[in-house]
C-alpha cells in the first residue's frame, strides 16, 4: 500500500512539473519580439517630452555617450527639456533585432539611432549611433525601457 501511495505521489509531482513546463512554453517569443519592436517604433514617433518619458520605466537608466548616466524619470525629463532649446533638434531610430527571455518578461533591442541639430552657423549636424535598449514587460502587458545605451558610429549613414 505504501508503494502505491508513493507511486501516486510521484505521478502527481511529475504531472505538475509537466504542467509548469507547458505554461512556460506558452510564451510566443516571436510575437513578443514583434510587440517589442513595435513599442520601440511607437516610441520613436512620440511628439512630446511626456510621451517620450512614458516609454521609460520610472527607474530607468539612460547611458548617453559623453554624459553621466541619467537615473529615473526626473533626470531623464530634465535632459529632454534641455533638448527643447537646441535648434533643429530631433531624434529618430529603428530597431533591427529583438531578443526575448524564455519567460517573456525581459527583452532587448539593437537599434540604429540618428540625432540631428543645427550648429551655431545653422548647419545641420548628424550623429548616427548604435543603441542597445533593455526592456521589462509590465503587468498590463506593455513594455517599458529600463536601460538605454547609445554609442556613436561614424561609419553609419542611415538608420533604415
Amino acid at each position: 500500500m505504501k508503494q502505491l501511495w508513493f507511486l501516486l505521489l510521484c505521478c502527481l509531482v511529475l504531472s505538475s512539473c509537466a504542467e509548469e513546463k507547458e505554461t512556460e512554453q506558452a510564451v510566443d517569443l516571436e510575437a513578443e519580439k514583434e510587440a517589442l519592436m513595435e513599442a520601440s517604433r511607437d516610441w520613436a514617433n512620440s511628439t512630446t517630452n511626456e510621451e517620450y518619458l512614458s516609454y521609460w520605466h520610472e527607474d530607468a537608466i539612460l547611458l548617453p555617450q559623453g554624459r553621466p548616466a541619467l537615473r529615473g524619470h526626473d533626470e531623464i525629463m530634465a535632459m529632454l527639456k534641455e533638448t527643447d532649446s537646441i535648434p533643429g533638434w530631433s531624434v529618430d531610430w529603428e530597431p533591427y533585432e529583438a531578443h526575448i527571455s524564455e519567460s517573456g518578461d525581459m527583452g532587448y533591442l539593437l537599434e540604429r539611432t540618428l540625432f540631428t541639430w543645427n550648429d551655431s552657423t545653422g548647419q545641420l549636424q548628424k550623429n548616427y549611433m548604435n543603441a542597445v535598449t533593455i526592456w521589462k514587460k509590465q503587468p498590463d502587458g506593455s513594455w517599458k525601457n529600463v536601460v538605454d545605451i547609445n554609442t556613436s558610429d561614424p561609419t553609419m549613414t542611415s538608420i533604415r
